[in-house]
């Protein structure tokens, strides 16, 4: 029976998340064994042609193709099409001409499908819950003895989850410390990693129900031992320090010194004029990098930082809902460095990101979740619905 994923522990299980997070993540690779069942409510053959047959949605950049580590072009097995938006002509792949490119051994590497069914979408929202990274997976659909790519390394954590076929893995000694999606570790050549990648470090055989975590910056590769192969990759991306210069971009917009011209190198006091002004610009930049609402502003930026998926259940009741406020004469007050509910009944700590929505809420007599959801369309929808849980279980609001 398939298992259902719910948690980021039901993906690593049995190593539990405590272990994960001390001894591998950002650290080394982790091999873990499993069960054919315990990521079969992700993927398969079955669910593979159900999102393949959605023809529409692809293109020669979201369906790609790769054959003996090359990539075929899109002219080789995409036909004309009108996209579907805007319909400007968009190579739209032909299922007879992969197919038959399949059967030469071509591997398939579906972009992006991490909203494509709800197995998909729940393991990427039980990652990024924990991780706190933004999750996006890709389908590689390989065949025996057909590598898609050569030895590489990836500038976001690699959780790779087998589930179909066999396929052997191989971890190199070499690693890059940290790497980024930019053109300084993009553009290495491969000469560059086959050299850098060093002796195998370690060689196994995934099977359905494994999963491989790599960290960035390790190289790896692959080949499948069987006829038909199928494994996601879910890469995470975590915010990084280089997010907080563009944070802190944004803020010194507001600062007159920021905006102010550099000093002319030819000017009174020359180049020692210069010098000084960056050091004041480098100083008063660290003042605006360590405020309290600065840091409290980027701490939330990575609490949000994830996709919102979302998703339909039809013909639900959800956006009709309609709720009243019962709780009358409460407030939303400062607490400590967060904000609380206060009423008649105590105060309650509001959760983080969460007070503007509860002030919305608490000013209104009734309102309905279509109108709440438009109010707040940039909080995760999954959050809204717990929080009119949570004000529900509190007798703060009542379904009419």
């Amino acid at each position: 029976m398939a298992q259902e994923i719910t948690s980021f522990a039901d993906i690593l299980a049995p190593v539990t998340p405590e272990e994960f997070f001390a001894v591998y993540y950002g650290k080394k690779a982790l091999h873990v064994p499993g069960t054919a069942e315990k990521f079969a409510s992700v993927m398969s053959w079955a669910k593979l042609n159900d999102i393949l047959n959605m023809t529409g949605i692809w293109s020669g950049a979201s369906l790609q193709l790769f054959l003996d580590r090359e990539a075929v072009p899109p002219r080789e097995y995409c036909r004309p099409a009108a996209d579907r938006g805007t319909g400007a002509e968009v190579p739209r792949p032909d299922p007879a001409r992969v197919t038959e490119l399949i059967r030469r051994g071509a591997s398939v590497i579906a972009n992006d499908i991490d909203s494509l069914n709800p197995g998909l979408a729940a393991t990427a929202n039980a990652m990024e819950a924990a991780l706190e990274a933004k999750v996006q997976a890709n389908l590689y659909c390989s065949w025996q003895k057909h590598q898609a790519f050569d030895t590489h390394f990836d500038t976001h954590d690699v959780y790779a989850i087998h589930v179909e076929g066999e396929k052997t893995w191989r971890i190199y000694e070499g690693r890059l410390e940290d790497p980024v999606a930019h053109p300084a570790f993009k553009a290495l050549g491969q000469p560059y990693h086959d050299k850098a990648r060093g002796k195998v470090k370690t060689e196994f055989t995934m099977r359905p129900g494994d999963l491989l975590y790599i960290p960035r910056g390790v190289y790896h590769d692959a080949v499948a031992l069987t006829e038909g192969t199928i494994h996601i990759s879910l890469g995470a991306t975590a915010v990084i320090g280089l997010d907080f210069l563009t944070a802190l971009f944004e803020r010194a917009i507001h600062d007159p010194l920021a905006r102010a011209n550099m000093p002319r190198l030819s000017g009174p006091g020359g180049e020692a004029a210069y010098e000084e002004h960056l050091a004041k610009l480098a100083r008063r930049l660290g003042e605006m990098g360590g405020e309290p609402e600065m840091i409290e502003k980027f701490k939330e930026y990575q609490r949000r930082y994830k996709y919102s998926r979302g998703g339909y259940e039809l013909p639900g009741e959800a956006a009709a809902a309609r709720y009243r406020v019962t709780a009358k004469g409460c407030k939303v007050a400062e607490e400590g460095n967060g904000f609380a509910l206060e009423g008649s009944g105590g105060t309650v700590p509001i959760p983080p990101g969460q007070d503007k929505s509860v002030a919305w809420v608490i000013g209104r007599d009734q309102f309905t979740r279509a109108e709440f959801d438009a109010a707040f369309p940039e909080t995760p929808e999954s959050e809204r619905a717990q929080l009119l849980r949570d004000l529900a279980s509190m007798k703060v609001i009542a379904a009419r």
